[in-house]
């Protein structure tokens, strides 16, 4: 198994295991910042796979993200 597979798998959990967080136990800001270990661990599969829909999918949520944190938390 590559470790782009595993990377992408691993990516796809994290990202799920941060929607529990958020809908079923309202853990902020943990679930945000494991949302976004998983969005770049996508970013990283569609850098190396050239494909720019991921990448177009998984990066604006930094932008999204980082603000609302920073604005919640100072």
């Amino acid at each position: 198994m590559s470790h782009i597979t595993i990377i992408k798998y691993a990516s796809a959990v994290t990202i799920l295991f941060a929607m529990v967080m958020h809908v079923a136990a309202g853990i902020t800001p943990w679930n945000s910042i494991a949302q976004m270990v998983g969005a770049a661990g996508w970013i990283y599969v569609g850098w190396q796979w050239n494909e720019r829909a991921l990448i177009l999918n998984f990066l604006p949520q930094f932008a999204i993200i980082i603000p609302i944190l920073i604005w919640m938390y100072i």
